[in-house]
């Protein structure tokens, strides 16, 4: 199965997603939640309009989305009612000032400070694993 990178980003109201090696494809919705509802047909849509030959290695394979977050606004919207600024804080072990900065778009965080964001939430991910319930 093939993995496509769907990078995504904040785009005016909405966010925006291209995929990485496909030309030409791009999709805007106001939600990431849409955007992931209706980029597997919007894709195959895209891949109808290609010459036969472009085509056909798409038609052979099976393909998965990984989507990767170009910025802290379109991840907090992905995940809207999950997380928040204050807890992505918290979990990466940021600044919650420095935080909303990121979120709003004032400041842009460096190569390292989304580094800790990102094994910040994957710690955390861990530990959520870790957890279960004894049932009666």
């Amino acid at each position: 199965m093939k993995k496509l990178k769907v990078i995504v980003c904040k785009a005016g109201d909405g966010v925006s997603a291209h995929i990485e090696g496909v030309d030409g494809f791009a999709i805007a919705r106001n939600t990431v939640y849409n955007l992931k509802k209706d980029l597997p047909d919007g894709l195959n849509f895209h891949i109808e309009g290609l010459y036969e030959k472009e085509r056909k290695p798409w038609m052979e394979s099976e393909y998965a989305f990984e989507y990767v977050f170009q910025d802290i606004p379109s991840l907090i919207e992905a995940y809207n009612g999950l997380l928040n600024q204050s807890s992505l804080a918290r979990i990466s072990g940021i600044n919650t000032g420095q935080m909303r900065q990121y979120t709003s778009g004032v400041k842009r965080p460096t190569k390292r400070t989304l580094q800790r964001i990102e094994t910040g939430l994957k710690r955390y991910a861990f530990e959520l694993q870790s957890v279960s319930f004894k049932y009666a």
